[in-house]
């Protein structure tokens, strides 16, 4: 698995999850649990990461930044 973004919350790890799974690339959050029970751990660490696949690597980065260039 290849960690493709680290998220300030949970909130924006589901938007972008939801991206790429529109675009037809699977991804993970492994931090969802943590996260949503005590999301204020992840706001002084990495944050929360959202993964995909090392194959699906690649075209999630474009997908994510043409979203955050659309934003």
């Amino acid at each position: 698995m290849f960690t493709i973004a680290n998220c300030f919350d949970l909130t924006e790890a589901l938007r972008l999850k939801m991206a790429l799974e529109s675009a037809g690339i699977p991804s993970f959050i492994p931090d969802e649990i943590s996260a949503g029970i005590a999301p204020h751990l992840f706001l002084t660490t990495s944050g929360v990461r959202l993964q995909v696949a090392d194959e699906h690597a690649e075209e999630a980065q474009r997908v994510i930044r043409d979203l955050k260039g659309q934003s």
